[in-house]
Order: structure tokens, then sequence, then C-alpha cells
């Protein structure tokens, strides 16, 4: 469906989709719906299109990667091609399409859009990467739209600063800190997309799914609860059980 729009219908073209193969999946003589053997692989990154965010590394590591799945490998394997989907709107989105326009890419297929709030978690749960170019000026503060990608189940590429750590692990997702580095994750992450490690990761993201509001907000609220005790009884106030503290009877 989203293919049909107009932002996106080069992707459909480009990728020879038709009533019977999607960008995904393709359908059996006899209904039943698998995914396409030949599917590539689907990236999708989020932003608001501002300096904040250096979408020239995600630029750079694209073109190796499609100077590398044009190679012809010795062992005759290949890298799939990648679908890249930029999603969000902003002052330098118009600058970064003309980028993408003048890169003759072939084996990767960029498109930038404007999601609604209905498509946006469907479309990163249907990706099979998710990547962040989020940089901290403070180093604090952590990026929500990781929190998506994970949330959806879809592991991450993320820019490396000093809290990243705090979202994405070993587990879930790898770091890098220049276009090399994510070119080179990248390529190993399409390489291996039906291996043991990118299904470690998926893993790893499922299990960010299962973190949920309550099973955050029990242990932060007795955190402070128990800060807020000792000031309490010196005012002669109660701890209330949401944590704000009463006067005392």
């Amino acid at each position: 469906r989203l293919l049909c729009e107009p932002q996106l219908a080069h992707l459909g073209r480009a990728m020879g989709c038709d009533s019977v193969n999607s960008l995904l999946t393709t359908r059996g003589k006899d209904g039943a719906v698998a995914m396409r053997a030949d599917r590539p692989m689907l990236v999708v990154s989020s932003t608001s299109w501002t300096a904040d965010e250096d979408f020239s590394i995600l630029l750079a590591a694209l073109v190796a990667y499609d100077a590398q799945a044009a190679a012809p490998a010795a062992d005759g394997a290949t890298l799939p091609p990648l679908v890249v989907l930029i999603t969000g709107k902003g002052p330098l989105r118009a600058y970064y399409e003309g980028e993408v326009a003048r890169l003759g890419l072939q084996r990767v297929h960029i498109a930038t859009a404007w999601l609604s709030a209905e498509d946006y978690p469907l479309c990163i749960g249907s990706a099979d990467l998710g990547v962040s170019l989020h940089t901290s000026s403070s180093g604090l503060d952590l990026p929500m739209k990781v929190v998506d990608m994970l949330g959806c189940g879809t592991p991450v590429c993320a820019y490396r600063f000093s809290c990243i750590g705090e979202l994405v692990t070993e587990a879930n997702g790898l770091v890098f800190s220049s276009a090399d580095e994510l070119a080179s994750q990248l390529q190993e992450l399409a390489a291996s997309r039906h291996g043991a490690r990118y299904h470690r990761l998926l893993r790893g993201a499922a299990e960010f799914r299962r973190i949920d509001w309550d099973a955050n907000y029990g242990p932060v609220l007795e955190l402070v609860e128990r800060g807020l005790a000792p000031a309490a009884a010196r005012a002669g106030l109660q701890a209330s059980p949401i944590g704000a503290p009463r006067r005392a009877e």
C-alpha cells in the first residue's frame, strides 16, 4: 500500500513490484503469500533533517555498500540490494534529496517520505534494520527513534556517543563512529541476514519490547520513594503511595 503513494512509487518500479510481487513478498498460484527469495534488505532511518544529524555519513556508507554489492565476489556470494527509507521532514530534506539524486547508485535504492502516525510503526516494524544518526551535545539525551525501532523489534545501527549504550547493546544492535564503520556493519548484516548473528540481534530487539511501562515504573517509583522518605521524615511528612510527600496526621 505504501508503495502506491507518489512519494514511494519509484521504489516499487525499481524493485519489480506488481500484482504478484510486493517489495518483500510474493503471492503463489494458490494465493499463499511468502517472503521473496530475492527480496532486498529494508533499512529505515528517521530524522528531523537538521544539522544535528550528519546524513553524509549514511550516504557515504551506502555508496561503499553499492560498490561492494556490484563487485563480483570470489565465492560467488552477492550482497542483497538495499532499500533505504528515510522518514521525516525538516529544513535539510531538500538538500539531501539533491545529494541522493546525484549518487547514481545501482544496488541501493533510497527514498524519503513523511509517514502518518499509523504507517510509521508499521514501516519500522517491517524493516530489517534501523539506522540512527542522532548525536547529543550533552551526551545525556537518548534518541527516541532508537526506542521506536527497538520497540518495533528492529535491530539498530546507531551513531556512537557517551550514553547510547543505555539503549543499544551488543544484544540488539551495533554502534559506529564513521561512514566506513557503518558501511562494514551494513555489509556484514546484509551478508548474514539469514545467519546466527543477525538473528541474535533480532532476539535482542524482541527482548527489548518486553520492557514496558509497568516494568519500568515500579523500580523507578521505589527509588523515588526511598529518596523521599528521609527528607519527608525530617519535615514531619509521610511519603504517599505515589511518591509525593504528605503531612502526617
